[in-house]
């Protein structure tokens, strides 16, 4: 079973969107959550500075009590565009969130490769 659930707003006057997918799935092997946040406003700039690297957050946990194993990233930048011949600035925030629980009582299978 899967359910999917798609949202779009805008905020802050127009000048900004929020994209916000759910996805719930169910099987044999475990129950998956998965949530994926995309947040973008954008404003006005006088001028364009160097550019950036994006920030990037990653947290991962397991708990072997409750066979629950979470997973999050998060990518907050910005980059510029030129819109009616003005430039502008949008600063955007991707969210990225996944939630399993284990139904076994092994937990997680083993993977084959591992990440360093």
């Amino acid at each position: 079973m899967k359910d999917i659930i798609h949202k779009t707003r805008e905020i802050l006057q127009q000048r900004g969107r929020v994209v916000l997918m759910i996805e719930h799935s169910e099987d044999k092997e475990c129950i998956t959550h998965i949530r994926k946040n995309f947040i973008y406003v954008a404003q006005p700039a006088d001028e364009e500075t160097s550019s950036v690297a994006p920030e990037v957050h990653i947290k991962k946990s397991f708990d072997s009590k409750s066979k629950d194993e979470r997973f999050a990233l998060r990518v907050k930048g910005f980059f510029f565009v030129n819109r009616n011949r003005k430039l502008v600035r949008v600063d955007y925030c991707h969210t990225l969130k996944i939630h399993l629980h284990w139904k076994s009582q092994l937990g997680s299978p083993k993977k084959s490769v591992t990440m360093a």
